[in-house]
């Protein structure tokens, strides 16, 4: 027999909250959520931003978002609270007892429980598990190509003044709604890339998946409303370049340090923070595009723009600068090879402390993982393989989806290795998956079928 954790879905009273719940949907209210008096409809949208509820208004029942309540509306239920809420979602006895004070009686929540099952039980979970990842992966090639151009058509309409969002929200809405963005984020190295389109697409969606696990790593409030707006700010990060001249955008040749072209290409945080600011973005935002090639020692010759003062930066633009990081050095170029993620995680870890808050790439280590999702690995008995998950406990041993045998033989039927239970195997290296597959690397992963 086997122990592990599986989740339960139960409705329950505020004196049975427990802190190994998770509220997914207040459910029960007091009197003054009756025909709710202005006061509270305010209190209510403020404090539940981004969440959808359900109200009755003139004897019908109307599902809308938090931000449609009106006065006069009584309310049925609030739900689909987005990440930046976890602080009312994951429940703490301050929080319950917050709750009661605050009227609020009912709930659905989400239980973690401890149960007893199969060994074969935990193989097909996590069969089921690598396969859905594989399926998202498939579904996003398209997409991420789609998204690259509407990137290049915003950075081309930018660039006679009539910045277009509406086709990049769109995509947005689509990533977030799909949960593809972890699968975007895994493909990096594998996928055609070029240096500014595919680039903010990759950012966007790496952006989005590690802030909201950081925030709540650390116990945070998000500074953004919802994971859209997380990622539509990282999409735009690099919004700035649209003032740089296409030919040196789409060069295929590396510049010089102190050649005309990269001191154009400089240009680009504070040209793309006064952009934003027109089009009346967010401060963050606007810091978000301004400082993210600020280092953690400005001093550094890679560091720009100067004379920036720490306090000026907040904690999104230092994550996001980390973010860009990583997806440069991962993704390949015209001009030179891509690292694979893993060499990517080891030389970040080495610069931690001078380039990037040593804090800050703690909490992105754990959420990336040493050997990030995608990673082409080989293992101790000579057989080679892609990295499915990223373990909570031992980092070192992840779930590994077998592709190809000790003789360099490609496998049809694929299989997956937990290393955490097959204690006799380890990872031994990490490859470029395509030195051995070269453009047909992320058709080998989308093509994994676990049975």
């Amino acid at each position: 027999m086997t122990i592990g954790t599986q989740f339960i879905q139960m409705e329950v009273g505020v004196s049975e909250l427990s802190e190994d719940m998770l509220i997914k949907a207040y459910t029960g209210f007091d009197n003054k959520y009756s025909s709710m008096e202005e006061k509270t409809v305010i209190w209510i949208q403020h404090n539940f931003k981004g969440a959808s509820c359900i109200v009755e208004r003139n004897g019908e029942k109307k599902s809308i978002p938090i931000e449609q309540v009106n006065t006069g509306d009584t309310l049925q239920m609030i739900s689909k609270l987005p990440s930046s809420l976890i602080s009312i979602a994951q429940v703490s006895k301050p929080l319950a007892l917050e709750l009661e004070r605050r009227g609020f009686l009912r709930f659905k929540v989400q239980k973690a429980v401890e149960s007893e099952g199969t060994a074969e039980e935990g193989v097909k979970i996590a069969k089921d598990h690598a396969n859905q990842f594989v399926k998202r992966v498939k579904e996003s090639i398209s997409m991420c190509k789609q998204a690259t151009e509407a990137v290049e058509n915003l950075l081309d309409s930018a660039r006679q003044g009539k910045a277009d969002t509406g086709e990049i929200k769109a995509y947005v809405d689509s990533m977030t709604s799909s949960e593809s963005a972890d699968a975007i984020g895994a493909i990096i190295s594998l996928k055609d890339n070029d240096q500014v389109y595919a680039h903010c697409i990759d950012v966007g969606v790496i952006f989005q998946t590690t802030y909201f696990e950081i925030v709540k790593l650390r116990g945070e409030t998000a500074i953004f409303k919802d994971e859209k707006e997380a990622m539509l700010a990282a999409f735009l990060h690099d919004i700035g370049k649209a003032k740089v001249p296409k030919e040196i955008l789409n060069s295929t040749a590396p510049f010089k340090k102190n050649s005309r072209e990269m001191e154009l290409i400089r240009t680009h945080p504070e040209t793309g923070a006064k952009m934003l600011a027109s089009m009346g973005m967010p401060d963050y935002f606007c810091n978000m595009a301004h400082y993210h090639h600020v280092k953690l020692d400005s001093t550094m010759a890679s560091s720009y723009p100067k004379d920036v003062k720490d306090e000026e930066i907040i904690f999104a633009t230092r994550l996001l600068a980390l973010v860009d990081a990583y997806q440069a050095l991962t993704a390949g170029r015209s001009y030179k090879k891509s690292w694979t993620p893993p060499a990517v995680m080891r030389y970040l870890d080495a610069t931690a402390g001078v380039e990037f808050d040593l804090n800050l790439w703690q909490d992105f280590q754990k959420v990336m993982g040493h050997y990030p999702r995608g990673s082409f690995v080989k293992l101790s008995d000579g057989t080679y393989g892609f990295v499915m998950t990223v373990p909570d406990k031992d980092v070192l041993r992840p779930q590994v989806a077998i592709v190809r045998n000790a003789n360099d033989e490609d496998l049809q039927n694929q299989y997956l290795v937990d290393l955490q239970i097959e204690k006799d195997l380890s990872i031994t290296q990490d490859i470029d998956a395509k030195s051995i597959y070269q453009n047909k690397a992320l058709e080998v992963l989308s093509d994994i079928k676990i049975s």
